[in-house]
């Protein structure tokens, strides 16, 4: 989305993202990346986080809800002129549901690819190295020195390291493993779409009180967001959101097959929207 100057844009795309307490500089927003890699990743990174017990993400935990889980820690999504910051109470609990694991009957679960770069009293700082996108965590609060922040971040991730296993984003490299699921970084007609619905997921978790699941498509089926609705009025809720509000996406057009479904799309990129 273009930047935006004016006051009162920006107090209520503000409000609607919950990015109130975020510092920004002067009245200027920008919501969406420009930047290929960073769209990609951003991208993979809605499908993980948007899914559920009922329509778990392919590389989420067999029989736990480690990806799905995520979003009842965020307090905010926003850009940064080179990264993507989600605002929490739990950064090292996140990155250590996010981050790759290689599960011995499974295979690769988390984010293949995703590696730490290292972590401070506040923030924990990730990289994805196939398509060199960057993602801050940052708690609300900061811990009171790096010993703590150690402690912290060793205890949220030491069942990566159960059993003395070598944790795959202590990897200087991708593992074959995870360059096995080179599918899930690559840059389709979707993926803008994908990516711009993750920098509006916040009201649709927490205003909305939904839980929806990126259900991906095959060669009958389409792309599908879907959730189970508690009104009426919530499926024109999301389209409004989407379409038409002050945090809508720039291009995206809405069109409606029933009170309780249609297709969002974006440039040659498109989706269902269901409410059940």
């Amino acid at each position: 989305m273009p930047h935006t100057t004016d006051k009162r844009t920006y107090k209520e795309l503000a409000r609607l993202l919950y990015l109130g307490r975020l510092q920004t500089r002067g009245n200027r927003l920008v919501l969406d990346p420009a930047d290929r890699g960073q769209l990609t990743f951003q991208a993979l990174l809605f499908e993980c986080l948007m899914s559920t017990r009922e329509h778990p993400h392919p590389l989420e935990q067999p029989g736990k809800s480690a990806m799905a889980s995520v979003s009842g820690y965020l307090n905010a999504i926003c850009h940064q002129p080179d990264h993507l910051e989600i605002h929490t109470n739990t950064a090292c609990r996140i990155a250590s549901r996010i981050l790759p694991f290689l599960h011995e009957n499974y295979g690769v679960c988390g984010i293949p690819g995703l590696r730490l770069i290292d972590f401070s009293c506040r923030r924990v700082r990730l990289t994805h190295l196939p398509t060199g996108a960057r993602l801050d965590l940052v708690d609300t609060q900061r811990w009171h020195d790096m010993n703590t922040a150690r402690m912290v971040f060793k205890q949220e991730t030491s069942w990566h390291q159960r059993d003395g296993r070598s944790p795959l984003w202590r990897h200087n490299g991708l593992t074959d493993e995870e360059a096995a699921h080179h599918a899930s970084w690559t840059y389709t007609a979707s993926t803008p779409l994908r990516s711009a619905l993750l920098m509006r997921s916040m009201p649709l978790w927490y205003r909305f009180d939904l839980s929806p699941a990126w259900v991906p498509g095959n060669p009958t089926r389409p792309d599908r967001l879907t959730w189970d609705t508690h009104s009426d009025t919530e499926h024109d809720q999301v389209v409004e959101l989407l379409t038409r509000s002050a945090a809508r996406i720039p291009g995206a057009v809405y069109r409606q097959r029933t009170s309780c479904s249609g297709t969002i799309q974006l440039g040659t990129g498109s989706a269902q929207l269901i409410s059940n």
